[in-house]
């Protein structure tokens, strides 16, 4: 960690590691508790505003359901966009650092999944360097950070600071080993060096700590006990950064300090609560991105001698006009699974609207337009679904069915054996996409998987590698007829308008949607123990009609969601 281009560097290495390895070693421990935590006090106005004395009530946790199973319960790390939302929300620094980590690992179509989390060295080195420029940036102002001026004279400036910062930096309230361990950080770079070094150290260390890179879960568990509830904090955390991506707001942090947020009703409301704030919708948005398969659009490459149009922005525009859609229906509409796979229309922006064939509108705002319902029917018709399904020069038949198979059925389709060669007959370069894939149907080692993707992918042909609508392929009539094996709207279909109305009637598309909600909010694959929970949550997902956004308060209530396993060392 030294570097001589950092005068202080020596000192500041001394330190973080004096006071990161106890807080390494206290992730299992039970933070919070009424005897350990250190009461607050109000400060002044500041860019990180000391938070109100919590209210000082007994807390008891909800009895565990009888039989309940809430299924592996993962470390969790924060993904870059939670990590650049959560030192906005802390330090109103806009930089966004994440963008320059090394990418996050997509599992099972999210980035939030536990299993693809690990940190590399490289990252922990870029996570060192990110602190050091947010902290320094943010310890620039003083008086704004802090809410009162440590020079000033006030012994209760920089511990205030401490225990309001410690609490939203580490999602719940710092212990009184921890805020002595922190203050000593303070105080040795203000010794050496004065309070603007000594707070860029104390949020270097705050900022690196594991309770801030990782959702830490460390509420008490009885003698015995194979379950637990979530504590207050706990819980409130995992609502936050399910719907909005970022630590606790100010009423969510009151509603566990009173404990109240561990009541269905309660907890319920603040679902309803956050689902009306803007940064619900940013990360709804980026929800269907992620599902979507377009969160790389600006990497898509198009000929550019049949597509000249097309470049970096208008993907862009393409992976955008998809979260306003999917938001708006979710959100504004509160639309239903079959709303957001049949509704034939969208928002366009002047660039986007030549590719539906309708009139662009005047302003550059995303505009809702009507669609002819015989070409699209929903996200599966969005310009940005099928132009991120697509080669360069040509549709991909095989992976726009596989996107439906595994993305709308949740069915996996296996791998390719391995060692095979596949030697693809000559045919003419004229020939349409239909013909050219042919091949997969032809040979009996490839046929059993393409039978489960190239019949469902076959009936998107309509549409070129830039998702607009066409009737030659090759100068011939395009053949949209497809197939669906395996599933309960197993059958013909011709064209994907077709295709999306046979979806939207599905049981099991209904209940992928119930799953692919429950694998976002949960960080993590589907579990065997999950079996009764997506049971009992397709259930209540029928009975609210299907709405989405009634999915989703329902995906909270699970036990899945509201409690823990205790692993076996913890409970002895």
């Amino acid at each position: 960690m030294y570097s001589t281009t950092s005068r202080f560097r020596p000192l500041q290495a001394l330190w973080l590691w004096t006071v990161l390895l106890p807080l390494l070693s206290a992730c299992s421990g039970t933070p919070g508790t009424p005897e350990n935590t250190v009461a607050e006090t109000d400060g002044a106005e500041s860019a990180a505003p000391t938070a109100a004395a919590p209210v000082e009530v007994e807390v008891k946790p909800p009895p565990v359901p009888e039989g309940a199973d809430p299924g592996p319960s993962p470390v969790r790390r924060l993904t870059h966009v939670e990590y650049d939302n959560t030192v906005r929300d802390l330090l109103g620094d806009t930089s966004a650092p994440g963008l320059q980590f090394l990418p996050d690992v997509s599992e099972g179509g999210f980035t939030n999944n536990a299993a693809g989390q690990s940190v590399s060295p490289a990252l922990a080195q870029q996570y060192m360097v990110a602190t050091e420029r947010l902290s320094k940036a943010a310890a620039a102002d003083l008086p704004r950070l802090l809410g009162c001026d440590p020079v000033a004279g006030d012994p209760g400036c920089v511990p205030r600071f401490i225990t309001a910062m410690g609490k939203r930096a580490w999602r719940r309230p710092i212990t009184q080993d921890e805020q002595q361990r922190l203050q000593a950080v303070f105080d040795a770079g203000n010794l050496a060096y004065g309070p603007q070094v000594g707070t860029e150290m104390l949020l270097q260390v705050l900022l690196q700590a594991p309770q801030f890179i990782y959702r830490l879960e460390t509420s008490a568990a009885p003698p015995d006990a194979k379950v637990v509830a979530l504590d207050p904090y706990e819980l409130a955390t995992r609502l936050s950064y399910f719907l909005v991506g970022s630590a606790p707001d100010a009423e969510l942090f009151a509603a566990a300090d009173s404990g109240a947020i561990l009541d269905s009703v309660k907890s319920a409301a603040e679902v309803e609560r956050l689902l009306q704030t803007p940064a619900a919708r940013t990360r709804l948005g980026q929800f269907f991105s992620e599902w979507m398969r377009l969160q790389k659009a600006e990497f898509w490459k198009k000929d550019t001698k049949l597509f000249p149009t097309f470049g970096r922005e208008l993907a862009l525009a393409m992976r955008q006009q998809v979260e306003v859609f999917a938001t708006s229906v979710v959100l504004d509409m509160q639309g239903t699974h079959r709303d957001l796979l049949t509704a034939s229309f969208t928002y366009v922006t002047p660039e986007l609207a030549p590719l539906y064939g309708v009139t662009a509108p005047t302003t550059n705002e995303f505009t809702f337009v009507e669609l002819d319902p015989n070409q699209r029917a929903g996200l599966l018709t969005h310009v940005g679904v099928l132009a991120g399904l697509a080669k360069a020069n040509m549709t991909d038949p095989v992976h726009r069915g596989k996107f439906v198979r595994e993305m709308l059925l949740c069915s996996i389709v296996p791998p390719p054996p391995p060692g095979i060669v596949v030697n693809p007959p000559v045919i003419s370069p004229d020939a349409t996409t239909r013909q050219l894939f042919a091949q997969h149907q032809a040979d009996p080692v490839c046929a059993g998987c393409h039978q489960l993707m190239d019949p469902i992918g076959l009936g998107f042909e309509n549409y070129d590698p830039m998702g607009q609508w066409r009737d030659l392929d090759s100068g011939m009539p395009v053949d949209a007829s497809g197939e669906v094996f395996g599933s309960d709207i197993a059958g013909p279909f011709t064209g994907a308008v077709e295709l999306a109305h046979k979806l939207a009637d599905s049981a099991a598309v209904a209940g992928c949607f119930a799953e692919v909600w429950f694998r976002f909010a949960q960080g993590r694959t589907v579990s065997s123990e999950d079996t009764k929970t997506l049971a009992d949550l397709r259930e209540a997902f029928a009975s609210r009609n299907f709405r989405l956004k009634d999915l989703m308060i329902e995906v909270t209530q699970t036990p899945a969601f509201r409690f823990r396993p205790v692993p076996q060392a913890e409970a002895l």
